[in-house]
């Protein structure tokens, strides 16, 4: 039996993917000549076509570089001219079907870093997947496909599914139709449960990125939502295990991905293993439920997840007691899925002031999903009779 091999569709879209974001960072704009979904295999990438200058279209080669696991000895003679010529230099590298993809997380300092995949563990995840989901007629993405949730879902799952995929944005028509596979994060979900009044029928969803509120799933549900997956996964790992939601029980459990299993490490602990025992970490400290049956119970490093991103609460802390006129701050998930922080002000501060001046010098250091929505100051942190740190409005 021939094993699955990256197919040139898929490849083109996670380039275009990859391309535009490095071209998001060298411009620091989102201001692009078209959407990476409508880039052509003819489309030229110089002023004639995307108008990348000479030195973004290095930019663009390194990320493409980088992403596909690539060096510059299976380049042509000449440079890429079209956004097909880097589709083909991907595929020239893969053509032996053991290839490499790496896609970048933030670590617990937030600075990136980089998760490398057998591109061959990756189509094996796809395909399981479309077995869980044949009959879906197209998948609609809403997530971008340089993530490496976009690139199962909205890249290889298609192709595995025999299926187009359609990129759609929150804020704009959908144009769902019966058969639609909906590929979005939790914060989209929410979104959605709000804008569509009533689902067509036959829309099944899934969600991976962040943890899924099943009163979300539940009024999405009613509103006529066939079914909706839940992905328990990381970047380091790929796709864990998997939940249809919502789950009775106080607290969700996932079904690990047949790729999988739990060895223990420790007392009360666990790690991943796969088929070749290779062992890996979790990103969360779990409940062990059955042979194959787990529940996350909280973080190992402290991230959280905001809008699909992992951010670390206490490191955007420390950013705002490095503001002049800040004695202490905490920083905690807001129950509207933001970030939100309480602030000690130093003596005699005028709390509106300080609050514009947190917002001028915070901005440039922190990320839109690491920015706190919601400021609170208060003479000290709030803590119960313990000393530990708690909750507050």
């Amino acid at each position: 039996m021939t094993a699955p091999r990256l197919q040139r569709a898929a490849a083109h879209r996670i380039v275009c993917a990859v391309a535009a974001a490095e071209l998001h960072r060298l411009r620091d704009t989102d201001s692009r000549p078209t959407a990476p979904g409508d880039w052509l295999d003819s489309t030229p990438i110089d002023d004639a076509g995307l108008g990348l200058d000479s030195m973004e279209q290095l930019g663009a080669l390194g990320a493409l570089a980088e992403a596909f696991d690539l060096d510059d000895s299976v380049l042509s003679d000449d440079p890429p001219r079209t956004v097909g010529a880097w589709v083909d230099w991907i595929f020239h590298a893969h053509a032996a079907g053991d290839g490499r993809m790496t896609v970048v997380t933030s670590g617990s300092t937030g600075h990136p870093r980089p998760c490398v995949h057998a591109v061959a563990d990756l189509l094996d995840e796809a395909a399981f997947f479309a077995g869980r989901f044949a009959g879906r007629r197209r998948v609609v993405a809403l997530v971008p496909a340089h993530h490496l949730y976009g690139i199962v879902w909205t890249c290889l799952l298609p192709d595995a599914l025999g299926v187009p995929v359609v990129v759609r944005t929150i804020g704009t028509p959908l144009g769902l139709a019966a058969g639609d596979l909906v590929v979005a994060v939790p914060d989209q979900w929410q979104a959605l449960r709000r804008l569509i009044r009533r689902f067509p029928e036959d829309i099944v969803g899934v969600s991976s990125g962040g943890s899924l509120d099943d009163d979300v799933v539940t009024g999405l549900l009613a509103a006529g939502l066939s079914r909706l997956a839940d992905i328990y996964g990381a970047s380091e790992t790929g796709g864990i295990a998997l939940r249809d939601a919502p789950t009775t029980a106080t607290a969700p459990a996932y079904d690990l991905l047949p790729r999988w299993q739990l060895l223990p490490d420790g007392e009360g602990d666990w790690r991943l293993a796969d088929r070749a025992r290779r062992s890996f970490d979790l990103p969360d400290h779990i409940e062990r439920i059955g042979e194959r049956t787990l529940r996350p119970i909280g973080r190992r490093d402290g991230a959280v997840q905001v809008a699909g991103h992992n951010v670390w609460p206490e490191r955007i802390a420390r950013v705002l007691r490095s503001v002049d006129g800040v004695a202490d701050a905490a920083v905690r998930l807001h129950v509207n899925g933001r970030l939100k922080a309480f602030v000690v002000p130093t003596e005699h501060q005028d709390t509106a002031l300080l609050a514009a001046r947190i917002d001028q010098l915070v901005t440039p250091l922190l990320t839109d999903p690491e920015r706190p929505k919601s400021l609170r100051f208060g003479p000290a942190l709030p803590r119960n009779a313990m000393g530990k740190l708690e909750d507050w409005a």
